[in-house]
């Protein structure tokens, strides 16, 4: 389904209440055994996700890219909330900004004292592709209980110089290893069609 110039893919089964406002904001109830999974791609605008796992053995699986460029601003909220016991979240996102755009993005893993068992992960990359690029990235983890699995981390940076030299040491242009190393970066991590987006728009921007 396409929202503006963002895009979003989501799957879920009958345990999954699911509230939408205006695409880009969502609200997500998941009880015990179901299961939410959503891609999204960004190229402007905010984005605000929340998702409380309200029953035993419920999951969730959040994936993003977001590509900014021009003088755009991306803001990226995403929360899950650990409600019950033995539940399961993954976040994993990626983004470039190149140009001056701007890119904030804040994500929250939270679960309470009583909620055991539970198994939070939380992972962001973004390349920054000019000097007047922003990225920003503001990773929590609230948690109370004891007996939990739960990591996070973010990295934000350049494309790796070493890299880009190799492969121009082999007769690559810098644009067309650029592009390479870029397409690498992203390869597998969303559905074909969606990789087919991503693909087009580092055609156009990078």
């Amino acid at each position: 389904m396409i929202h503006s110039d963002n895009l979003f893919l989501v799957r879920s089964d009958l345990g999954t209440t699911t509230e939408q406002k205006s695409g880009n904001e969502w609200f997500v109830t998941v009880s015990g055994g179901g299961d939410f999974q959503a891609d999204f791609i960004q190229t402007k605008g905010p984005l605000s996700v929340t998702v409380i796992l309200a029953g035993e053995d419920s999951k969730c699986q959040l994936n993003c890219v977001y590509l900014c460029n021009d003088n755009n601003k991306i803001d990226i909220d995403f929360k899950v909330l650990h409600k019950s016991k033995k539940t399961t979240s993954s976040q994993q996102i990626k983004g470039l900004s190149a140009d001056k755009g701007e890119v904030s993005f804040n994500g929250t893993i939270t679960i309470p004292y009583d909620s055991q068992e539970c198994d939070g992960r939380q992972n962001h990359r973004g390349i920054i592709l000019s000097d007047y690029a922003k990225i920003s990235a503001v990773p929590q983890l609230e948690i109370w209980a004891d007996d939990v699995k739960c990591a996070h981390g973010s990295a934000i940076g350049p494309l790796d110089s070493d890299q880009l030299f190799y492969l121009q040491t082999r007769g690559i242009p810098a644009t067309e290893a650029k592009k390479l190393l870029l397409s690498s970066f992203f390869n597998g991590f969303m559905t074909p069609e969606f990789d087919t987006f991503i693909h087009e728009w580092m055609a156009k921007n990078v």
